[in-house]
């Protein structure tokens, strides 16, 4: 056990005595208005962020770290509030077993009111660069413990939350043509093994500043010294990026080099990445596997076996619906999910054969990656580019 285990067993302990003291109704109130606050944080803190940077008010580092904790100040600053309106309503109970059940139901609600803050507080540090508290979460038995017990970890319940939230997504495949979903078999359950070896040449991208409505995150891979990739859409409208290696661990600032937002593909360069790159492959044929990898939902890294269903030439719109483009990209059989835009799709040697950049509006379990080819000319750019290019508009999606 950790020292932190043993912080937060202290301060339960002491949230169930506040909660007796407190009463259920005060308690339960508490809880609300820390929700609520989290709420209003989340969706406040982007534009705050991009007006305290325009007038000047505050660095665009200083502009991050407010939209990153806007979520937590004002979740304690409602919570504060709701328990005051709690106990004013808790005077309406006087004296006897009303008063008595009240305590006991404090005393339960506060204790497990701290520990679901606790476990939502965790996921949404596992989805901010701040290095040491990413090492406490991951080293706490108790947070571990919460995860087993909750249906799903934290990680995934903030991601998931961050892309309701989101007002960014995936770019229109088709437009003027409907899909065709080819029938293949299951994907192959053993490339989840491939997927396990390519983690640490996986990124997560992380837009900690932007001039859009929210903030985003996406996946992303190594493909040369200090070059990631990603996609165009995860990245337009941003001025501030980062990317984390095996999507957690030390924050590396990105400079965007290249931006393509007809076939949805942006190179980063990330000074000091410290990241094998991926070899690249051939190119795949209907019916082989592959696998998509990535961290959807700004979740955890994740693995999802894929079949090839066919490659096409598919005639779209570009990430902000304006203009009609023409990719190569394979229709893959495979769970894709919001936030698995830039991961990279893994043939079964490990190697890159393509990009992740959408999913069907059709069938659950279709999802679309860009061809190597289509990324040929992204590649030689990034590689040879020098400078900064403009970051672009926001996306409708």
């Amino acid at each position: 056990m950790t020292a932190f285990d043993v912080a937060l067993i202290v301060f339960a302990v002491l949230a169930g005595a506040a909660g007796w003291s407190q009463g259920l109704v005060a308690g339960a109130s508490t809880l609300v208005g820390f929700v609520v606050g989290a709420v209003i944080g989340r969706l406040a803190g982007p534009p705050l962020a991009d007006l305290a940077v325009e007038q000047g008010i505050a660095s665009e580092a200083g502009a991050s770290g407010l939209a990153t904790l806007l979520p937590l100040i004002l979740g304690i600053a409602f919570a504060c509030g709701g328990g005051w309106t709690g106990a004013t309503l808790k005077t309406a109970l006087g004296d006897g077993l009303g008063r008595v059940v009240d305590a006991v139901g404090g005393a339960l609600t506060g204790a497990v009111a701290f520990f679901l803050i606790v476990w939502l507080v965790a996921g949404w540090v596992r989805t901010t660069p701040l290095v040491a508290a990413n090492e406490a979460v991951a080293e706490s038995h108790i947070v571990s413990l919460l995860d087993r017990i909750a249906p799903v970890t934290s990680a995934e319940a903030v991601g998931a939350i961050s892309q309701a939230l989101a007002t960014n997504g995936f770019p229109q495949v088709f437009a003027g043509e409907s899909e065709r979903i080819r029938s293949v078999g299951e994907p192959d359950p053993a490339m989840i093994d491939v997927g396990r070896e390519m983690e640490d040449r996986t990124v997560r991208v992380t837009t900690t500043a932007s001039q859009c409505p929210a903030l985003q995150s996406g996946s992303g891979w190594v493909f040369d010294d200090d070059l990631v990739m990603t996609n165009a859409h995860v990245v337009s409208g941003s001025t501030g990026r980062i990317v984390q290696v095996g999507g957690a661990g030390q924050p590396y600032k990105a400079e965007l080099v290249v931006l393509d937002a007809a076939r949805d593909i942006a190179v980063l360069r990330v000074p000091g990445l410290d990241a094998q790159p991926l070899e690249l492959g051939d190119p795949l044929a209907a019916d082989d596997d592959a696998v998509v990898v990535g961290y959807p939902e700004n979740g955890p890294y994740t693995i999802s076996p894929a079949r090839v269903r066919e490659a096409v030439t598919a005639q779209g719109l570009d990430i902000y619906d304006e203009d009609t483009v023409l990719r190569d990209v394979y229709a893959l059989r495979a769970v894709v999910r919001s936030g698995n835009s830039g991961g990279p799709l893994l043939d079964d040697e490990g190697r890159a054969v393509g990009m992740v950049f959408a999913r069907s509006g059709e069938d659950p379990e279709t999802g679309y990656a860009l061809t190597l080819s289509e990324m040929e000319e992204a590649l030689a750019e990034g590689r040879s580019a020098e400078e900064r290019v403009p970051v672009g508009g926001c996306t409708t999606q």
